[in-house]
């Protein structure tokens, strides 16, 4: 039987919370997406790119971002990779059965700096699912002038939330894909090269106009900050989310350091005036 615990538990990060799964994707081979409910307490808001710590009781909990809109007062979409053990046992749960979730926590998008300019996010791999509710939120809010979002995949087959990225498309969102290795797909329409080679593409007009949002794996994001200054954006006009060995999700255990910042707390989101060159300095 699971405990119930009162309101007063909700918002306590050091307390894990039963949600119940009520809905899973498949979105690749090794991507699922769960939409988990609490069982016995509100769903707390969040901004976008903050993260929750999801896990599995007697396997042990790992950071993800929430993935689902911020208008959804139903239940909170996780975005999961397989990659060991907890991940694992994520993914193979099934609708109804119970996991645990902290949160949300960190630093989100400012989001309020698209307003009435050409907002630019650019993904890498599974980066796209921190991106998602910034890019719903923006192209629902209707305040930015315009939206591009380019998306940078090993293959076909490992692109995340395709049909979304069509009814973007659909809306008039100006949707760029691109992958590394086409493999054996057959329909695929999109470039071969890296996302970074979309970046001439989607800033056009005045740079000084562009807001850009960045998520990927940490050379990607380097890189796509190099893209993005040498064609006129400033640095301090580009964020990026990132993650390190977050354990705690309060900043009190140390694990989650990069250079002088404890990433739950300061982070995941920080512009790229703010990180520098932590992304290519060897970490000791």
């Amino acid at each position: 039987m699971i405990a119930t615990l009162s309101s007063e538990f909700q918002a306590t990060p050091d307390i894990p919370v039963p949600y119940r799964v009520i809905a899973r994707n498949e979105d690749t081979f090794d991507v699922t997406t769960l939409r988990v409910q609490p069982v016995s307490v509100p769903l707390p808001p969040f901004r976008a790119a903050q993260f929750s710590m999801i896990g599995v009781a007697g396997v042990g909990e790992v950071p993800i971002s929430i993935s689902s809109s911020v208008d959804d007062r139903i239940a909170h979409a996780f975005t999961i990779r397989r990659s060991g053990a907890v991940t694992n046992a994520l993914v193979d749960s099934v609708i109804g059965d119970v996991v645990t979730v902290r949160g949300p926590f960190g630093r989100p998008w400012n989001l309020e700096r698209s307003s009435g300019r050409h907002a630019v996010f650019v993904a890498g791999g599974i980066g796209l699912a921190p991106l998602r509710a910034a890019i719903d939120a923006v192209v629902n809010g209707g305040k930015a002038r315009s939206v591009s979002v380019l998306v940078g995949s090993t293959s076909p087959d490992h692109q995340i939330f395709r049909p979304w990225l069509r009814s973007l498309r659909r809306a008039g969102v100006d949707v760029l894909r691109t992958v590394d290795h086409p493999g054996p797909a057959t329909d695929w329409d999109g470039r071969i090269g890296l996302v970074t080679e979309l970046i001439p593409q989607a800033v056009v007009g005045p740079p000084t106009d562009v807001a850009a949002y960045v998520c990927g794996p940490d050379p990607m994001m380097s890189a796509t900050i190099t893209a993005l200054r040498r064609a006129g954006v400033a640095e301090a006009d580009v964020e990026v989310t990132l993650e390190r060995n977050m354990q705690c999700g309060t900043g009190w255990c140390g694990h989650c350091q990069l250079g002088p910042f404890l990433l739950c707390r300061d982070g995941p989101v920080l512009t790229a005036t703010d990180v520098g060159d932590l992304l290519v300095r060897p970490e000791l």
